[in-house]
């Protein structure tokens, strides 16, 4: 029941003011009077970042942004005007006047919020086979070139390379960088491992160890330790520059002569800059450019040597564990952060192994492959790993057309003419055709006038001759007449005449020489523009087709695959509305930077829109808004609340009495409504997890479970084929193969000959997640949101008689804070916000947990194999890998039962727990609103009981403070008040490839072409398309 304030409270008597802060006795103050033009006002109803939520995402977008520099502006001002109060003396009388430990607290959350608005990342990871064109797309994306390494060199990038905005300022370090390097004691212990390794290797090779008595048992061994030395070997050689030859003489030392550890030490030794490295743990860049930071750290992210400043030349990849760098770059501002990760078909294993462990972890994925070989190429086939990586990102709820995309790059590499020829659709097409004639036509034409031409310019130097000698003795004629007429002002001028008119006539000769001269130029400069329209059209025609092409082939395929995550079964209806049409963008990053440097356009892109990079830009921002706009959200909220603490902090006193009674007096009197209410509303919010145990996400695990029992003893009897991906495929793997996937207990393995990457346990966990995937996105992901709305509506209906309570024993016991208490209700009420904020995060959260349940079930399931890996492993001999593969599938036909139960048993149980800590959670965010009424009623308090000094200087100076906050906090409120006046943003724009080459207007273009095409004009371009 709620407490009756009135029963419940004692009332309060006037006394003495109690000490404050510590042992300081409060000091006596005049009582408080003002006059009544004064108090606490309001807030505004609304400001439009509060009223903004039926506005469309990218306008919701630009008004919140805009809040947000506001009123990081307006705070900033305002904390330079309480820096005066944080330098008080602690505990004094001042300090207490002042307010200095209100003071504190607000300085401290608006640090807290700056911090956490530069702090957020959202992961964009772009990912691809070596040589896609990955990092000259990040570049692209930055408009910096070159800033990660390319892979033309065999220098592909090597580690996990992030870039996000650089919030410093300082010119000299525009660019920065943190190199992380891995823990020493991790390097120290894969290099006596390997040490290790090589002995056993040297002497099973010898016959010296003798496992067993057979052949095919010692081959068996031989194999499985040279596949873990060659794993770990490219590693210590890069670094160490230990070839083999020298590590196995090292070994041989071990462990007789020296120990193991010893042996490390010497390898440490051997490179001091490379153990400096590991002992300092990291290393940091500063540059004023691009190209400077990128020449310091580009032998950290990829695999080529250099000296570091030290005396060997070495790779220090191995070494490496990631490269966060920061730089000015727009499309990073919004809280992006840019993914590098390793290619996936680098030839050392350990460096792809990388992108594989972080994928999971990225709000997007972007998957770059070469278009040309998009369709057939098995990386870019399958787009992603494999059917468990699918279920993953559903689960993840990244397959809503903004979690994950396809980037078909180098779009520009076709031999135009050649694909044209053999592609039906284009070869036969009549504007094709008619291009392709007219093509011919101009570059006849362009002969032909480049003949005429030479012929007018000799022409027109011909009439120039004939004009200059005609000239010549009408000059001299003209000044003889001249004389002449000073001596005989009538003299006759027959002869000048007949010369003039034939100067006129060759004159004229000239000047229709230069017009005819002219008219070709025009003409040429004509053919030049229309032969570029006509080449970028059919340049652009045929790569669209084939963009197009490619496109519906990828998509198809795709949708194939997804009509079968649900075991082939027609999908419900709310299935497919869901369904989405998989983003494919394609991009030229040659074409770009072309432009980009203001070189000559390549054929078929001429601006950038034609280049599809400003178009994947745009897609980025629209696939990061979401969670942009939560961080955006959260920002909002705190500076809210910030505004609130300053309005209450800097307002003048109303006349509501004699305020005699101490802090601590109010404290008392409202500390059970504060109890009261924050149990109740904290105990309303968790009710709510009945209806979030409702949306089981695992609904369907009998379902799941049967098709476990269909699929498993197929799968597990695939992994014994070198495709085990393709049902058609009954090519056998190679038993040394098959050896180092059960080394490496049915984890990731790529194999370099084949081109395949394995995942066993991730193959088997797969009909589990696949079948549970779409039920479990469309209730933790899409439903799950839903519920915060009626949540919401329950907490502001407590909330509410929440504040009424505080009225009710403000009125009792507080009568002269009664009309202060009832001003500020408003922003009271407006706080709530926060918390319906906290609660959609408290749901994002739980739905995040529960998907990382999903995503460790694979771990689960390989202890659950591993013993029988084990057994299999020690088989050896003639036989030995038709026994095994036979150990590992009757393992599956007798306990494929228990496994799958196992297996559902611990989604069931993680889940539980995800969900079971949601009560606790949501009672925090009910608890953020009673504190936060908690924290501005002490402002007030502060405002109204110890805002008075008997010190009229003392009085004075806090008096300046409120005026100059007032002021600030006024300026505040029109700025968020104000509509419109919102930066354009690129979700605004028109970015999407064009259709086609707009036809060239030649009024408009003649006259920026001509001083361009001037010089070429005599030049011979290549005739091919």
């Amino acid at each position: 029941m709620e407490p009756d304030a009135a029963l419940a409270l004692p009332m309060l008597m006037k006394r003495e003011r109690s000490p404050d802060l510590g042992q300081v006795p409060e000091a006596s103050s005049p009582k408080r009077h003002a006059n009544d033009t004064t108090g606490i006002s309001c807030a505004p109803v609304e400001f439009p970042w509060r009223v903004c939520h039926n506005l469309v995402d990218v306008e919701r977008l630009k008004i919140k942004e805009k809040a947000v520099k506001q009123a990081e502006t307006h705070c900033e001002q305002i904390r330079n005007v309480l820096d005066c109060i944080l330098g008080i003396p602690q505990n004094t009388p001042e300090a207490v006047m002042m307010g200095q430990r209100i003071v504190k607290h607000w300085c401290a959350e608006y640090d807290q919020i700056r911090h956490k608005n530069k702090e957020r990342e959202i992961l964009v990871g772009v990912e691809g086979p070596t040589g896609a064109g990955k990092s000259s797309f990040l570049g692209s994306l930055l408009k910096i070139p070159e800033l990660f390494p390319s892979g033309q060199e065999s220098a592909a990038t090597a580690v996990v390379g992030k870039v996000s905005w650089n919030w410093v300022d300082d010119p000299a370090r525009r660019f920065r960088a943190r190199v992380s390097f891995r823990p020493k004691f991790e390097v120290a212990k894969e290099l006596a491992s390997l040490l290790e390794e090589l002995n056993h290797w040297s002497g099973l090779v010898a016959g010296q160890v003798e496992d067993n008595d057979h052949d095919g048992e010692t081959a068996d061994a031989i194999a499985m330790s040279r596949s873990t030395i060659e794993h770990e070997l490219p590693r210590v050689q890069a670094v160490w520059g230990y070839d083999e030859e020298k590590l196995l003489e090292l070994a041989k030392k071990c462990p007789d002569d020296m120990t193991y550890g010893s042996a490390v030490k010497s390898i440490f030794y051997k490179n001091l800059t490379a153990t400096k490295f590991l002992n300092n743990g990291q290393a940091e860049f500063n540059a004023s450019t691009a190209e400077e930071l990128a020449e310091s750290i580009k032998p950290f992210l990829d695999s080529s040597s250099s000296t570091y400043g030290g005396g060997n030349q070495f790779s220090a990849w191995p070494l490496v564990k990631g490269v966060h760098i920061y730089a000015k770059a727009d499309i990073l501002k919004p809280g992006i952060t840019l993914v590098d990760l390793p290619g996936c078909g680098d030839a050392v294993e350990s460096r792809s192994q990388v992108a594989e462990k972080i994928s999971h972890t990225l709000d997007v994925r972007m998957v770059v492959g070469p278009i040309i070989r998009a369709t057939d190429e098995k990386q870019g086939q399958t787009l992603m790993r494999n059917g468990f990586d699918e279920a993953q990102m559903r689960i993840r709820g990244k397959m809503d057309g903004r979690g994950f995309c396809v980037i078909a790059s180098k779009m520009d590499d076709m031999k135009v003419d050649s694909y044209i020829t053999g592609c039906p659709e284009l070869a036969n097409n009549r504007d094709v055709i008619h291009k392709h004639n007219r093509l011919a036509d101009l570059k006849n034409e362009k002969a032909a006038l480049k003949r005429t031409r030479k012929e007018l310019k000799d022409a027109k130097k011909q009439a120039d001759r004939l004009r200059n000698k005609a000239a010549k003795p009408y000059d001299k004629a003209k000044k003889k007449h001249e004389l002449n007429l000073q001596t005989d002002p009538n003299a006759s001028d027959a002869h000048l005449s007949t010369l003039r008119a034939q100067l006129d006539e060759k004159t004229e000769a000239f000047n229709q020489a230069d017009r005819r001269l002219e008219q070709c130029e025009l003409s040429q400069s004509k053919n030049t523009i229309e032969t570029n329209y006509v080449r970028d059209w059919i340049h652009h025609r045929a790569i669209q087709t084939r963009n197009a092409r490619v496109i519906k082939r990828l998509r198809a395929d795709f949708s194939m695959r997804q009509s079968r995550i649900d075991n082939g079964k027609t999908p419900e209806k709310h299935q497919q509305e869901s369904e989405y049409i998989l983003p494919i963008l394609p991009v030229s990053t040659r074409a770009f930077w072309q432009l980009e440097s203001n070189e000559n356009p390549m054929p078929g892109f001429p601006n950038k829109a034609y280049t599809g990079v400003p178009a994947a830009e745009k897609w980025l921002h629209l696939a990061t808004l979401a969670k942009r706009e939560k961080h955006l959200d959260e920002t909002l909220d705190g500076y809210q609340n910030l505004m609130t603490m300053m309005r209450i902090y800097s307002a003048t006193n109303g006349q509501d009495g004699d305020f005699d009674f101490t802090r601590s007096e109010f404290d008392e009197a409202l500390a059970e409504t504060h109890t009261f209410y924050t149990e109740r509303l904290g105990s309303k919010l968790a009710e709510a997890c009945g209806e979030i145990k409702k949306l089981d996400p695992l609904e369907h695990r009998d379902r799941a479970k049967r098709r476990f029992l269909r699929e498993a003893q197929r799968i597990v009897q695939k992994w014994a084929h070198k495709y085990p991906d393709d049902e058609n495929s009954v090519e056998k793997m190679g038993w040394s193969t098959y050896l180092a996937n059960i080394r490496r207990n049915g984890s990731t393995y790529k194999s370099w000959g084949v081109g395949v990457t394995y995942n066993w346990i991730e193959n088997l966990a797969a009909p589990v997640l696949k079948t549970l995937s779409r039920d479990w996105d469309r209730k933790m992901n899409k439903q799950l949101p839903l519920i915060r709305r009626p949540m919401m509506s329950d907490y502001s209906r407590i909330f509410a008689e929440y504040l009424t309570a505080i009225q009710h024993v403000i009125n009792k016991k507080v009568p002269p804070l009664a009309a202060c208490f009832s001003n500020m209700r408003p922003m009271l009420e407006a706080s709530q916000r926060a918390t319906e904020t906290k609660i959609a995060d408290v749901l994002g959260t739980v739905a995040d947990k529960a998907a990382i349940v999903a995503l460790n079930v694979v771990g689960h399931l390989q202890d659950e194999m591993i013993p029988t890996f084990q057994v299999a492993l020690q088989d050896g001999g003639t036989g030995s890998y038709a026994r095994r593969r036979e150990t590992i599938q009757a393992k599956m036909r007798e306990d494929d039962t228990l496994i799958c139960e196992h297996m559902i048993n611990r989604l069931v149980d993680g889940v539980a727990e995800r969900v079971a800590e949601v009560p606790a959670a949501l009672r925090n965010a009910a608890a953020e609103g009673p504190r936060n009424v908690q924290h501005q009623l002490s402002f007030l308090v502060n405002n109204l009981v110890e805002n008075c000094s008997a010190d009229p200087v003392m009085n004075a100076r806090k008096a300046r403070v409120q005026d100059s906050i007032r002021a600030q906090i006024e300026g505040w409120e029109v700025a968020w008040a104000e509509k419109g006046n919102y930066e354009k943003h690129i979700l605004d724009m028109d970015l999407d490839i064009p259709d086609t080459i707009p036809e060239p207007v030649m009024e408009d273009v003649l006259g920026s072409e001509d001083e361009a095409m001037g010089d070429n004009l005599d030049s011979d371009d290549d005739d091919e398309i």
